[in-house]
């Protein structure tokens, strides 16, 4: 992952699928559309930061002279591109590199020295970690050449071999100021293995939660549900560690709980919580871990629930992420999951789930980031008419405009096809729009939490009339990661 961008972006959607089954209903009952609300689709992660360390070069003295002029002085050339390297001065060393290419005889050392600080000037970090280890197995002794494998394998996060390189060179005899510059590329190091934790609430008015199609719908002498209401809010908590290993590997675990709660409909309350255990592979664009999983879902019931959670579903499965940087612009995120769901008293909806989600962004300039995303899941379940294939489409836009205020936009389509024929002999198909709006203000927060309102409009156009439906929703939300 690169560090050009210390965006933090809330793209996650929730979606879970579960739905009631006609034939062992009385009468016509809304589908529990939790998935819809739950899945973890693919998202950029930003995490990853660089510390702002200062390095000192001796630029007191500096001779001005046209590259065309330098090239016609193969002394000057050599002259200066051994302090470059030993200073560790990028700007330099690209300017002088391809002038002592063309020099008619080259020391093969100081060559790949220069091509190694090259590759990590170009983000090529695995590139010059092997040209630095190169270098090294020749001569051990060269303390800056020490400090630039270490650098260059901190910006590959091979976290373990760098504070290896970093902890020996802070036992050599060095200046003070490189023993403060070695600490701060150290305590980064440590940062990167703490715990991190992120939690939101976010306040809800939902004038339609039981998805209830228009009044007055029917088919034949069936009577669709009524609308119900409720004000309550939902919230969210996670935290994670990683493990630092040899060879870019880490050891992962994360552990998330996420519920709503309304106090004047309260069969409608649920939690879910999610515990999850791998192991991952990292460089400085690329990341990929695996992580079996086991979350469990409490839940009041719903339309025909009551005041209390019970123990509702479990879920059980593993799931893989990817995310790779294309350039310094262009990110993808990718994941895979597949799980085994077992509700305790609703065995029809038992069965299997999976799930493939991309999603590509862009970050034309700080303060601005688009995304495109396409996404898969699958719910098989016991009785045909409450499986289904999802295909969604998602397009996002994020904004920091003047006077402090920021926006973010996104718009999303699916086709939900369902496997069988229910009740009433149709096969659902159905037509799925959402949009919502986000704003808030940079300069307004409380205790480190800037409240931010969005506007959301949700519409499902469905060959099944109980299944028609749309909702209008605008809550305010608050959350924190530290």
């Amino acid at each position: 992952m690169t560090s050009q961008s210390k965006l933090v972006l809330l793209l996650s959607s929730s979606l879970l699928l579960s739905s009631f089954s006609f034939a062992v209903e009385k009468s016509p009952q809304p589908r529990d559309e939790r998935f819809d609300d739950q899945l973890q689709l693919a998202k950029p992660d930003l995490s990853t930061q660089k510390p702002k360390i200062s390095e000192k070069r001796d630029d007191k003295h500096t001779l001005s002279i046209t590259k065309e002029e330098l090239a016609k002085h193969p002394d000057l050339i050599i002259r200066g591109l051994i302090p470059a390297v030993l200073q560790n001065n990028g700007e330099a060393v690209q300017l002088l590199l391809p002038l002592y290419q063309n020099l008619p005889k080259q020391d093969p050392f100081l060559l790949e020295w220069a091509n190694a600080i090259n590759a990590r000037e170009n983000g090529r970090f695995s590139e010059a970690v092997t040209r630095y280890r190169t270098l090294f197995s020749q001569d051990s002794t060269i303390l800056p050449l020490r400090y630039q494998l270490a650098q260059a394998l901190f910006l590959n996060n091979d976290n373990e071999a760098a504070k290896d390189q970093f902890q020996k060179l802070r036992a050599e005899q060095v200046s003070p100021e490189s023993i403060v510059m070695i600490d701060q590329y150290l305590s980064a190091l440590n940062r990167r293995d703490q715990w991190k934790f992120q939690g939101g609430l976010s306040f809800l008015n939902e004038s339609n939660i039981n998805n209830a199609p228009k009044p007055g719908t029917r088919i034949g002498n069936w009577n669709a549900w009524e609308r119900e209401s409720a004000t309550g809010f939902s919230y969210f908590v996670e935290a994670e560690k990683k493990w630092s290993l040899p060879h870019n590997y880490f050891t992962k675990f994360s552990i998330a709980g996420n519920g709503k709660y309304y106090w004047d409909n309260k069969k409608y309350n649920e939690f879910n919580g999610r515990v999850g255990a791998g192991l991952g592979y990292q460089t400085a664009r690329f990341e990929i871990s695996l992580m079996p999983f086991t979350e469990r879902r409490w839940y009041a019931g719903g339309s025909s629930g009551s005041k209390s959670m019970k123990q509702y579903s479990k879920n059980s499965g593993a799931r893989l992420d990817l995310t790779y940087w294309l350039n310094e612009k262009w990110q993808i995120s990718t994941a895979l999951e597949y799980g085994e769901q077992r509700y305790n008293t609703r065995k029809h909806l038992n069965g299997n789930n999976y799930l493939w989600s991309n999603t590509l962004s862009y970050f034309p300039k700080s303060g601005q980031f688009w995304f495109v995303g396409a996404d898969y899941n699958r719910e098989n379940t016991r009785d045909k008419d409450n499986a289904y294939q999802r295909r969604n489409l998602r397009l996002g836009w994020g904004q920091e405009w003047g006077w402090g205020i920021s926006t973010r936009v996104s718009l999303a389509y699916a086709r939900r096809t369902y496997k069988g024929a229910d009740l009433f002999n149709i096969r659902q198909k159905n037509n799925e729009y959402q949009s919502a709006v986000t704003l808030w203000h940079r300069d307004l927060y409380f205790w480190g939490i800037t409240p931010k309102i969005t506007w959301s409009y949700q519409r499902v156009s469905s060959n099944h009339p109980f299944y028609s439906y749309d909702k209008n929703r605008i809550f305010l939300e608050m959350g924190k990661t530290f």
